[in-house]
């Protein structure tokens, strides 16, 4: 794995000179997946495609970064060079964070991938950006070596009277950022008893006490008795976003969308509102593990009280709770004829929280892709034995798009440390595999000890004891298959051994694959200020960035789902027409609806939140008089496969054309005409 060592740092280098000499002699290159590229290079492959599908590409360029690099967009589809977009479109976002290098790879092979790949780019448009955070993905191209997500803006990090003046040193001169282990009397670490390499808290339930502190390698620079603390760099622009944005710590920056690379890129997604999907390539994957719930809010949906001085508005009892169907149904008829209630104007009525949890209706979406994906995987020989991606973080790009945004979000990762398999049999004998597909009968037949030891296992919450589970069951409450959907978002146990699970699967990698150079044994070192260290630890980039020569293998498997999930964009279509004369010049006039593909219009995130812009259907002709129904008429919902009918009531003298106009911004739409009269 050579871009972990200080002795590539010239390769890289020189593969950067080869790479900018290259480009001045022919900007039409064919692109390579079998090393890493530099923000520059990446912007000069944008630049070759560019060059090469010159009629059906387009670059834009978002920003500059405060490091001086340019944010560059690839657009690609028929309608290149068109303000006014008919066709949806789909926004890739690579490596937002910037410490993934692997997913702006990912992000290029895509680009080449829908350019050279006959029939993947003419039915919509796509925007790619391969790095959504340059300054930080150029630190891997760096020594010494270390991991920051944040960009190239100082920051005064520790209040004082200088910025950026105490970052990391490389002290043992291996050309890499690690760790320091000292043992103080203060410590609160120990070394794994399986693996001394691995450090971990000390227990004290365990009669075990600390002895080493744990502090990153360098240098008290400003000598305030703290290490590392105010280096270089300022805003960690992949949480940047609005939705869950935490101030005031020391990497969001002051407000979202304070730094340019997040905050054009929503301008971007905002002035294209044609955008019906976003995926991100990063770090987490909602492709193979669906958004995270279980973050607390203010409110719960199911349990809302209005307030008494409202409840008499709308006849409830402010003593009770209801579900939000429950109030829209007492809200409704208080609004004038023909204007519909939502969820979004409940929650501004009543003052509730924002959503912070995915709704049920998307999830049940994920869940099913998910299915199909690893399904997709399997037939394509990729085997599951990986740890789980991460988690989308607040402020995350991801998290926006799908709460805020209203359209169809996914993420995929590609790559995560093999995981270790446990040698132990499980006491009970059942997986989240088997439990999907049992009766609640044979679930519950299995007894209150197995499933007490399934429980545990699977690292269920303490509330959760065998005896109320069997009961849930048996009254019909829950039923296995939602048992193990549930399950599968739920967190790993925590293993009992001690020591972080990544940093053991990291350890196995380090030694069976990379040669013991992804990770550095612990080695002694005097200290100027601390006295006797030990220098190891990590290396930066081993546990999420694989060996440059696998990556065309995971691209070629991986990378093609993102194009077959853009099939099931939603497409609204006029499915069938009908004029029935009622006599005196008057005409029942039927029109259906029809969303034939898989996702729904819009997601029920998007339907809550009333964004995007509904799909609108009109009828229209100068010579008729509509008597019953609506010239224009808004399509707030289309579920996957659903069809609905619109009727008028149109009077008409003549013998006459109706135009059947159906328009949306991102999910295509039609036109008929039907002729009345005669």
């Amino acid at each position: 794995m050579k871009r972990f060592f200080p002795k590539c740092a010239l390769i890289a280098m020189t593969f950067g000179i080869m790479w900018g000499l290259a480009w001045s002699q022919d900007q039409a290159m064919t692109l390579t997946y079998d090393a890493y590229m530099t923000p520059d290079g990446l912007n000069q492959a944008l630049k070759s495609l560019n060059s090469r599908f010159s009629n059906t590409t387009k670059l834009h360029r978002l920003a500059v970064t405060p490091g001086k690099r340019e944010l560059v967009l690839l657009e690609i589809g028929p309608e290149v060079g068109r303000q006014d977009k008919s066709l949806p479109a789909i926004l890739v976002v690579g490596n937002m964070d910037g410490d993934v290098p692997l997913s702006s790879m990912a992000t290029l092979y895509l680009a080449d991938f829908l350019l050279q790949t006959e029939g993947q780019a003419t039915d919509k448009t796509w925007y790619i950006l391969p790095c959504g955070n340059p300054d930080a993905l150029q630190r891997y191209f760096s020594r010494p070596l270390y991991r920051d997500t944040r960009n190239g803006k100082p920051r005064n990090d520790d209040m004082d009277d200088r910025v950026d003046e105490d970052g990391y040193n490389d002290l043992d001169g291996n050309g890499m950022i690690t760790q320091m282990r000292v043992k103080d009397p203060e410590g609160t670490m120990i070394a794994h008893g399986g693996d001394p390499r691995i450090m971990r808290k000390a227990d004290p339930l365990k009669d075990e006490k600390g002895i080493y502190k744990i502090y990153s390698e360098g240098l008290d620079d400003d000598g305030d008795g703290k290490y590392n603390e105010d280096g270089p760099g300022g805003i960690s622009a992949g949480i940047n976003f609005p939705h869950l944005f935490e101030p005031f710590k020391p990497s969001t920056g002051l407000w979202p969308g304070c730094t340019d690379e997040s905050f054009q890129l929503m301008k971007f997604a905002f002035e294209h509102p044609e955008i019906a999907m976003t995926v991100s390539f990063g770090a987490t994957n909602f492709c193979m593990v669906p958004p995270k719930g279980g973050r607390r809010s203010g409110v719960d949906m199911d349990k809302i009280k209005v307030p008494e001085n409202m409840a008499t508005m709308i006849n409830a009892d402010p003593e009770q709770t209801y579900s939000m169907k429950e109030i829209m149904d007492m809200v409704q008829p208080m609004l004038p004829p023909g204007m519909e209630v939502t969820e979004s104007m409940i929650a501004s009525f009543l003052g509730l929280g924002a959503v912070v949890n995915p709704l049920q209706e998307d999830l049940e979406i994920y869940n099913d892709l998910a299915e199909k994906y690893k399904e997709y995987l399997k037939d394509k020989g990729m085997k599951d034995d990986r740890l789980d991606p991460s988690s989308a973080r607040d402020g995350s790009f991801e998290l926006w798009s799908y709460y805020q945004l209203g359209v169809h979000t996914f993420s995929m990762d590609f790559w995560t440390l093999p995981e270790i398999k446990d040698e132990k049999k499980e006491k009970s004998g059942i997986t989240i595999e088997k439990l999907e597909t049992m009766t609640s009968d044979e679930f519950v037949a299995l007894g209150e000890e197995k499933i007490s030891a399934f429980l545990k296992e699977v690292g269920a919450p303490d509330q959760y004891k065998a005896a109320s589970v069997i009961q849930m069951v048996q009254s019909g409450t829950v039923a296995p298959k939602q048992m193990a959907q549930m399950m599968k978002q739920m967190p790993k146990p925590k293993d009992d051994s001690g020591g972080d699970p990544k940093t053991k699967a990291l350890l196995a990698f380090n030694d069976q694959i990379l040669d013991g150079k992804g990770f550095i044994d612990w080695t002694p070192f005097h200290h100027p200020t601390l006295g006797d260290v030990e220098i190891g630890g990590e290396v930066a980039y081993a546990n999420n960035t694989p060996p440059a020569e696998v990556m065309d293998s995971l691209f070629s498997i991986q990378v093609p789902w993102g194009t077959e999930i853009s099939k099931k964009l939603p497409k609204i279509t006029i499915l069938k027409t009908n004029a029935t004369s009622q006599g005196a010049g008057i005409y029942e006039v039927e029109v259906w609806i029809e969303n034939p593909s898989y996702l729904p219009f819009p997601t029920a995130m998007g339907k809550r939140n009333q964004q995007p812009a509904p799909a609108i259907l009109t009828i229209d002709n100068d010579d008729i008089t509509i008597l019953s129904g609506k010239k224009r008429t808004p399509i707030q919902d289309l579920a996957g496969f659903e069809t609905k009918k619109f009727t008028w009531m149109i009077q008409s003298d003549r013998n006459t054309t109706l135009e059947i106009q159906l328009t949306s911004v991102n999910a295509w739409g039609d036109q008929k005409q039907i002729k009345i009269g005669g």
